[in-house]
């Protein structure tokens, strides 16, 4: 692996075999930077590891290293593939730091949609054996960041269930109920992987501190959703900061508009925090 600055190709051996990522190298790795791996969205089904790639490079612009995976997702793979997945790219990347040519200074996930979802996921219950888990090799991370999260998968399939006939741009819940259940194997798993309940009846093995963009126009993921996350996670004692961004629809960090600057640069500011 080389460790000129910039972005890099690699594959390395994730939790269900060969993973492949995009790694955002800064310019100067000469002292310890934040290391961030980014978890695509897609509604548990799509995606891949370039849908972050505007913030993955202002990120790395500013500083922080990023690592930008793919991993298995519905129809051929069900939960919790996915999260798994993840667990084995935090335990790939903390032992591969030297060959990556990083030292870090923290460690964190972010990720988009449902994305968000299994950050936050990965983020409270890093260690679970049924999730491929293992505290002799942790993946435990110093913040998340959500960005839209579907933070409650049975809140939001039976959110879409209910508005089947509003298919308008930005918003296809047709297809967003079909991706649920090409996922989950049923309503009691989407339960199961609730943030919310998770952090309500006290499931959680880590609670690291969160940052939670919302976007006010968001019909994917409406913002009584992300209210009642950060609603649970102050419950819960932990801390976490809300960004509700006017104006703006689902995916919105990810366009080329001023607004994703904005949210990038209060990604960066977040981070920064923890070194």
């Amino acid at each position: 692996m080389s460790e000129a600055s910039g972005e890099e190709e690699l594959t390395y051996r994730g939790g269900g075999g060969d993973t492949t990522a995009v790694l955002y190298r800064p310019a100067d790795t000469s002292v310890p930077v934040p290391f961030v791996i980014d978890i695509h969205g897609g509604a548990w089904n799509s995606g891949d590891r370039y849908s972050g790639q505007r913030y993955a490079r202002t990120l790395m612009a500013a500083g922080i290293a990023v690592l930008a995976i793919d991993f298995r997702c519905g129809p051929d793979h069900q939960h919790p593939s996915a999260v798994v997945d993840i667990r084995a790219s935090v335990r790939f990347a903390r032992e591969n730091l030297s060959a990556l040519g990083i030292e870090t200074s923290c460690f964190g996930l972010v990720g988009s949609s449902s994305g968000g979802h299994l950050a936050l996921l990965a983020g409270l219950q890093p260690d679970l054996p049924e999730h491929g888990g293992t505290r002799e090799a942790s993946a435990a991370v110093d913040f998340v960041i959500g960005l839209w999260p579907v933070s409650n998968p049975l809140a939001r399939y039976q959110y879409v269930m209910s508005r089947q006939s509003d298919d308008v741009a930005y918003f296809q819940p047709v297809r967003l109920a079909q991706s649920h259940r090409a996922y989950y194997r049923d309503q009691t798993q989407m339960q199961q992987a609730s943030i919310q309940r998770i952090l309500a009846e006290d499931e959680y093995q880590y609670l690291p501190p969160v940052l939670v963009v919302q976007p006010e126009r968001d019909q994917n993921v409406p913002v009584f959703m992300s209210q009642t996350l950060v609603g649970a996670y102050q419950m819960a004692g932990g801390d976490v900061t809300y960004r509700l961004f006017p104006g703006m629809h689902h995916g919105f960090g990810q366009a080329d508009i001023p607004e994703a600057d904005d949210c990038a640069d209060a990604m960066v500011s977040f981070i920064q925090r923890f070194g």
